[in-house]
């Protein structure tokens, strides 16, 4: 539908608004005052039953660039998403929640790199927003995205896009949005994901930014909670659970599309293991949990579970077996797991291992590369202008794979990279790097660098950002140390764990 009036702007923003009057202002302030003004704003109320809509309506009669349209029913996100695409005049359109903020230069540089490069999509970087700090460390994958800028012809170029299922950090151009009917699901909490992965994979010109754009705000506790932060709710697990199979069906017969699918499905299986730690306080979540979860399983068939680590897939043999009481008990475990060396591999040691009476194979259980509870940062020094870190890994694991680890920039492109100096002892493998010299600040955080655990075993590869946890008691005590030349070294939530820093003198 098009609306006629003044001449087109080049970005519609379709705000999505439910409730948030609290957060209204702040998200409709950061539009207004964008370093981009040919723009529209285009607000959505759902239905709210606070004061949301009497803020739209505020805005709308004082610019000229705001307009709101008010649904008389409350029918979820993805159907005001969906109108606010269809009464988007501009080139390009960008989605925006209604309690968070766009940064200031945020729509500047994704227009910029769109009108360009005559980009489908172009995507920038996100953080969290939580009493006023921005941080990554909820953050899974999706930073490894952002980590520098890619132009891409097709999705299967960069298969990590996947990780990055949101629609607000992104803009799209409508009339390829129109061209191929791409819109949300309606009725479906939980409907950016296939909407997104559907549009990387029918895009022919993909644009990723590291510039940050989008701040996703954490409500404060005790607030009423978006549909993101109450992932353990039942109704949303059941929504979670009808997102992913939508998507397994979208392209059960695209050709081409088989290995993408595969991959979206792995990533889909790991984010409901999130929530996992529901079913041990709540009955009613681990019923509906469970039974989710062996339909998806079921659905999936005999798929490759490797790439998750020996944690999930033992999690996901006894819930395929039906295995519940385990896998409670399994849930309650220490997060620091033992382990066994048995004919020179190493494995988890829980009752599970070399068990009789259910028959899982020992091969489910060994650790070949470094899983979350079987490894830890160490240990840390400065040597002779070189930044030592030691990693604990047992030898029976290091063995099967390769290990590396990168000092990666968070604001612009670029990585310092760490030689191996190799087992240092029993269970201990260091690394080494040197500290730049130079002084490069040039403005706030520009030379934030969150350092990054690569591995490889065969064919399965991965990688960590080294948080909070990964760090043992020593190095959290020994935080922030002085490297030298300006910079230091520092936990930082921005970079979502350990990592450099310049300090301005």
């Amino acid at each position: 539908m098009e609306v006629s009036g003044p001449k087109a702007p080049l970005l519609s923003i379709v705000v999505l608004v439910y409730n948030t009057a609290e957060y209204l202002p702040a998200c409709f302030d950061a539009l207004l005052t964008q370093n981009y003004d040919n723009i529209e704003i285009i607000a959505i109320d759902d239905a709210s039953t606070d004061d949301s809509l009497a803020i739209c309506r505020a805005y709308e009669a004082k610019d000229a660039r705001f307009r709101c349209l008010a649904k008389p029913t409350n029918e979820g996100g993805a159907m005001a998403g969906n109108l606010g695409i269809d009464l988007a005049r501009g080139e390009y359109v960008a989605l925006v929640d209604s309690d968070d903020m766009v940064t200031p230069n945020g729509y500047a540089r994704l227009m910029q790199e769109a009108i360009s490069a005559s980009a489908d999509i172009v995507i920038g970087r996100a953080a969290r927003l939580t009493d006023g700090v921005v941080s990554a460390a909820a953050f899974l994958y999706e930073p490894f995205v952002w980590s520098q800028r890619r132009v891409l012809k097709s999705v299967c170029d960069f298969p990590d896009l996947m990780h990055d299922g949101f629609y607000w950090n992104k803009v799209f151009r409508r009339d390829y949005l129109r061209e191929h009917d791409l819109e949300m699901v309606p009725g479906l909490l939980y409907a950016d994901r296939p909407f997104v992965h559907k549009a990387y994979f029918l895009s022919r010109k993909t644009v990723v930014i590291t510039d940050l754009v989008y701040l996703w705000r954490t409500r404060a506790a005790g607030a009423v909670t978006s549909i993101t932060q109450n992932k353990s709710a039942c109704a949303n697990f059941v929504d979670r659970m009808r997102s992913v199979t939508i998507e397994w069906q979208d392209f059960s017969d695209v050709a081409g599309a088989q290995e993408y699918r595969r991959q979206i499905a792995l990533s889909n299986v790991q984010r409901a293991l999130h929530v996992i730690q529901g079913i041990v306080a709540s009955p009613s979540f681990r019923r509906v949990f469970v039974e989710g979860m062996q339909a998806l399983l079921k659905r999936y068939g005999d798929m490759d579970y490797r790439a998750l680590g020996v944690r999930r897939q033992l999690y996901l043999r006894l819930l395929t077996l039906g295995e519940i009481d385990g896998l409670c008990y399994l849930l309650g475990l220490p997060a620091q797991g033992q382990t066994v060396e048995l004919d020179g591999d190493c494995y988890w040691l829980q009752p599970f291992l070399d068990n009789t009476e259910l028959r899982i194979e020992r091969s489910l259980l060994r650790i070949e590369f470094p899983v979350i509870g079987f490894f830890q940062l160490c240990g840390q020094a400065l040597k002779d202008g070189y930044l030592q870190l030691d990693l604990a890994l047992p030898d029976a694991v290091m063995k099967h794979c390769e290990v590396d680890f990168e000092m990666l920039s968070l604001y612009g492109e670029g990585s310092m990279a760490f030689s191996a100096l190799g087992r240092t002892a029993t269970n201990i493998y260091s690394f080494s790097m040197p500290i730049p010299l130079e002084v490069t600040q040039t403005g706030a955080g520009a030379t934030l660098h969150g350092l990054i655990l690569n591995y490889r075993s065969g064919n399965v590869h991965g990688r960590y950002r080294v948080g909070w946890n990964l760090l043992s008691p020593e190095v959290q005590a020994s935080l922030p140390l002085a490297l030298g030349g300006g910079w230091q070294l520092l936990h930082s939530l921005e970079a979502g764990g350990l990592a450099m820093q310049q300090v301005a003198g």
